[in-house]
């Protein structure tokens, strides 16, 4: 971390999608993707107020702007961190480190004692830092290509 900043976690509210969608999208964008994969992630990458009142939403604030955001799913059984998405110029000063505890910590509350994600590959050593252990592989097309994704777990304790 460059410097010290205050960073608060708060639970999403459902107007702020707008807001969200927008974080998920630079972050995606900080990654230099082809607009054209962009677009084909347009649907994963949009927040709205039904994803957020569906699953555990939260946002991370530095005074009052929305510099992240992270939402827990539950699908059968099986907690996943679903999102995690910080602005590109807030990145590396805590912010993803602060939403990934309070997500171990919720998911902990919620007694279960892991959680799964799937990363973009440019994430994966932030994940492995937070002390993820990768547990396989998720083949994915894009453009008829193929593209793995890395698959982890990670213990709410």
């Amino acid at each position: 971390m460059s410097h010290k900043v205050d960073i608060r976690i708060t639970p999403a509210r459902p107007s702020e999608a707008e807001t969200l969608t927008a974080i998920a999208f630079a972050a995606k964008r900080h990654w230099s993707y082809p607009e054209r994969w962009i677009a084909h992630w347009q649907e994963s990458l949009t927040a709205t107020p039904a994803s957020i009142i569906a699953n555990e939403t939260f946002v991370a604030r530095i005074g009052e702007r929305s510099v992240g955001f992270a939402s827990l799913k539950l699908d059968e059984d099986t907690l996943f961190l679903h999102d995690l998405w910080v602005l590109p110029g807030d990145m590396g000063h805590g912010v993803g480190r602060a939403l990934f505890r309070h997500a171990q910590q919720r998911a902990r509350a919620r007694g279960f004692s892991a959680f799964e994600l799937e990363s973009d590959p440019n994430a994966a050593s932030f994940y492995e830092r937070m002390g993820a252990q990768r547990v396989g592989t998720q083949s994915t097309l894009l453009e008829g290509e193929p593209r793995e994704l890395p698959v982890y777990r990670c213990s709410t304790t």
